[in-house]
């Protein structure tokens, strides 16, 4: 990724950069930008430098003053790494623990024995389960009907454009 100056002396800076360079550089203003590193008129500024580069001494010069090796979002397609997003398992627990400890402190203040208490956690995580399988179908189908619209029109079809009137 470039987000130093291209050595010019090892002459790199006159030749033509790629496409991929390109959103290269921007994924680095991007992560500048999200990082606070660069406002917002200035990463306008810079990206559209970026997209007008021919040559990497170009490209160089949209991310001048920006440290080498920025941390940068994953190109498109690649899953966030690991560390970045909760695990999945990691939030069911959570919520098993917390419809538990709920039913649990409830039945007691009830006044419900041991076995009683046990069988209303167990429905109670019963119940949730369903209701969690019911809300998750319709999501995901909407979120697969989304992601086939956006792609076959090239834009996000839930975002209108605002009216010229």
């Amino acid at each position: 990724m470039i987000t130093a100056p291209v050595n010019e002396t090892a002459g790199q800076g006159h030749l033509r950069a790629s496409h991929a360079d390109r959103e290269q550089v921007i994924v680095a203003l991007k992560a500048a930008f999200v990082q606070g590193r660069l406002d917002k008129d200035e990463f306008d500024a810079r990206v559209g430098r970026a997209f007008a580069a021919r040559t990497y001494a170009e490209l160089s010069a949209a991310t001048a003053c920006l440290p080498a090796g920025l941390a940068a979002a994953p190109p498109p397609g690649q899953p966030a790494p690991a560390w970045a997003r909760p695990r999945l398992h990691a939030r069911i627990k959570t919520a098993v623990c917390a419809i538990v400890a709920a039913t649990t402190v409830e039945a007691l203040r009830l006044g419900l024995t041991w076995p009683e208490t046990a069988l209303v956690a167990a429905f109670a995580l019963i119940f949730a389960g369903i209701v969690a399988g019911i809300v998750a179908l319709p999501v995901a189908g909407l979120l697969m009907l989304e992601s086939r619209l956006r792609k076959r029109s090239g834009r996000h079809p839930l975002r209108s454009k605002p009216s010229s009137a």
